[in-house]
């Protein structure tokens, strides 16, 4: 059994080069995964107009695999990029990982 987990990072486009800056520091991670996601809520009050109309939030999606001691080290750097823009995010364990080839 691993003893790796999966943080998923949830982040505003306008935040993600710091969120960027503030992994790329951490030396006990090897890297992590960027994408852009559309988010989708009940919620719209605080959408703008242009997203009320598609129905989503453009969002930045953070996928990093971190050892579990790691944990709250990882979190409290990124609450203090998050402090300002609230950035949801769920913690995952891995159970196995590896390459194929």
């Amino acid at each position: 059994m691993s003893t790796e987990q999966l943080l998923v990072l949830i982040a505003q486009n306008d935040i993600k080069d710091d969120i960027v800056d503030t992994l790329i520091e951490l030396e006990f991670l090897s890297g992590f995964s960027l994408g852009n996601i559309c988010g989708f809520s009940r919620e719209h009050s605080h959408f703008n107009i242009k997203e009320q109309v598609e129905g989503y939030r453009e969002f930045c999606k953070f996928e990093i695999m971190h050892p579990a001691t790691q944990q709250a080290a990882l979190l409290t750097a990124l609450a203090l990029v998050c402090k300002h823009n609230p950035c949801r995010y769920w913690i995952m364990p891995i159970y196995q990982n590896g390459t194929l080839s």
